[in-house]
């Protein structure tokens, strides 16, 4: 989560610097830098209000085609499309008449629907039951070369189709590569941890 709070330029490093494409975060105006990074937490936070207004969250100005496509990258589409009132239907307090996994989804397509750069997941599948876990991993899969996704997991199945890894011990990173490279290596951190399962 510190890792995500320096991204978001919550924190600023006490040494070193942060680099997008070779240039100083610090250097980018700090709207510009966050209107280019979505975040989406393990907490989700909806408003008592449609599902619409919660995925528009970040803008009035949204149209409903990016809505849609938001929705449907988000694998939240279909079911939307079952609820009583569909997009314009109240969801409750919290979200309250939804499962966490539907929750969950229309909280990415919130994220999505502002078109970044770089989308951060931060623990945003640890608490979802098998299927809502594998939605929401097929939409990372959907997104693959159209922005970079920084995932922040412990649960093993969110990962293991990334391009790359990066793991984290006592605040230093203690190995990378992909997930094919690093289960290759018998003494890797990550393909110990694998083989547990």
């Amino acid at each position: 989560t510190t890792v995500v709070h320096l991204l978001l330029r919550l924190y600023s490093p006490d040494y070193g610097k942060i680099f997008l494409d070779d240039k100083n975060a610090s250097s980018i105006s700090l709207q510009k830098w966050r209107n280019n990074i979505s975040y989406v937490s393990q907490d989700t936070f909806l408003m008592n209000d449609t599902v619409a207004d919660n995925i528009k969250f970040y803008g009035e100005n949204i149209s409903k085609n990016d809505m849609f496509a938001a929705a449907k990258a988000a694998n939240c589409y279909d079911f939307i499309q079952r609820l009583p009132n569909k997009f314009a239907t109240l969801i409750g307090e919290r979200g309250t008449k939804l499962s966490g996994g539907e929750r969950q989804r229309i909280i990415l397509a919130r994220a999505l629907v502002k078109k970044p750069q770089i989308l951060i997941l931060d623990e945003a599948n640890s608490a979802l039951d098998n299927e809502s876990e594998l939605l929401i991993q097929n939409s990372i899969k959907s997104l693959k070369g159209k922005l970079t996704v920084l995932a922040i997991a412990h649960r093993l199945s969110t990962v293991v189709s990334m391009d790359r890894l990066i793991v984290l011990s006592g605040g230093k990173i203690i190995e990378e590569g992909s997930p094919e490279e690093l289960l290759k290596n018998d003494k890797s951190y990550f393909s110990k941890v694998y083989n547990l399962r």
